[in-house]
């Protein structure tokens, strides 16, 4: 028989891929019960199934004309009619809203429903305002932090963010970035003289992921100094024109390999038979930032990879500096440049950094501990609210 208590967990949209950290904590609570208010449509069911007596659509974007009633009504009510049927029914006893906006929209059923409500901050909702028409978002993020009762960062970097913005200390919590370290094989990077040193990068194509600071580095590590490297490049976005541009006028084709995005089985698949990780972010013009740190890196130090990063956000929280990766300041070219032929021609060293990475990666960010964790906050919460 059912006894576990039900969480509800509000997002935009479930499940992007670019957000496997949020399934993975889904699928690995044990305690509790899990159910899903999405915005729209959910997606990508094929690669991360959820039960469907679970999931919930109850929007605040124009799909239907349910949606339009439910959103008038909301209007003169000041209420969230359809999510609030849905918390009732299921006898939610706490509400989890990703992402800062989607906590704001939730604090109307806190008020209602008189639901604690923990928010999880991933990074573009602390670096800069987010500039919609209808969303004031420095006045609704202080209302936020206001009512809202935990807060929840991936590290110490955005911890300090949040407290810069007007959040009170005591609400914040760190909860570290889970990965399923038992479903990446690890594989020792010993030196190789069979193929190309293949060096990975991964991530949107933005400009806080670095991707032009990396193509340098791979353009100059090649030409300068004449290692035989591939260097295999995973995502899209808005900077694919400017990306393509910069490979064919640099005529590197025959080194940069454009995949675009891939299904998360073929993302780890290209990670296991990568040699380096090469992720130098940086903060963007507008101020946007990892926040935390991109899941990929733990993912790559759980498969034994050597990194190469940058002092930025959470990402020295997350590897050990010096250790399992190098880090070097944020957009110095000739810094990056020569991490990156250090590694390459000392690849002795592959070997004990991708063991430091990998026992960082099981005893700090395993999502079987860190699903515990998060679970242990949820009961901590309506215990003693």
């Amino acid at each position: 028989m059912e006894n576990r208590i039900v969480v509800a967990h509000i997002n935009t949209q479930f499940f992007a891929r670019t957000e496997t950290f949020i399934y993975l904590y889904l699928t690995n609570l044990r305690r509790v019960r899990p159910i899903c208010l999405s915005a729209g449509p959910f997606v990508n069911l094929d690669l991360f199934p959820f039960p469907r007596g679970d999931r919930y659509t109850v929007g605040w974007g124009p799909d239907s004309l349910r949606w339009l009633w439910a959103s008038v009504f909301g209007k003169l009510t000041g209420r969230r009619v359809l999510a609030e049927r849905v918390l009732r029914r299921r006898e939610a006893r706490l509400i989890h809203a990703h992402f800062g906006p989607v906590g704001w929209w939730a604090l109307l059923l806190k008020r209602t429903l008189q639901l604690p409500l923990i928010t999880t901050f991933y990074g573009y909702d602390t670096a800069f305002d987010i500039h919609q028409a209808w969303l004031d978002w420095p006045r609704c993020r202080q209302e936020l932090f206001d009512e809202g009762d935990i807060f929840l960062v991936e590290g110490l970097f955005m911890r300090q963010q949040l407290i810069n913005l007007g959040c009170q200390p005591d609400k914040i919590e760190i909860q570290r970035i889970g990965v399923d370290v038992n479903k990446i094989p690890f594989r020792s990077r010993r030196p190789t003289t069979e193929h190309k040193i293949r060096i990975i990068f991964v991530g949107r194509f933005v400009e806080k992921k670095g991707l032009l600071y990396a193509l340098q580095a791979v353009r100059d590590v090649h030409r300068l100094h004449g290692f035989n490297i591939e260097f295999r490049v995973i995502g899209d976005g808005p900077l694919a024109g400017e990306v393509n541009a910069f490979v064919h006028a640099n005529r590197m084709e025959a080194e940069v390999q454009l995949l675009g995005s891939l299904s998360h089985e073929n993302y780890l698949r290209e990670i296991q038979q990568a040699d380096l990780m090469l992720q130098p972010s940086v903060t963007a013009a507008d101020g946007d930032n990892e926040g935390g740190a991109p899941t990929t890196i733990l993912e790559a130090q759980a498969s034994g990879m050597p990194v190469l990063s940058t002092y930025h956000a959470d990402i020295p929280n997350v590897v050990v500096p010096g250790v399992s990766a190098i880090l070097v300041p944020e957009r110095d070219h000739q810094r990056l440049l020569d991490a990156l032929v250090y590694l390459l021609e000392h690849q002795g060293v592959w070997e004990e950094m991708g063991r430091a990475g990998r026992n960082h990666v099981q005893r700090f960010h395993n999502i079987e501990h860190e699903a515990v964790q998060l679970e242990d906050k949820y009961f901590n919460l309506i215990e003693n609210l």
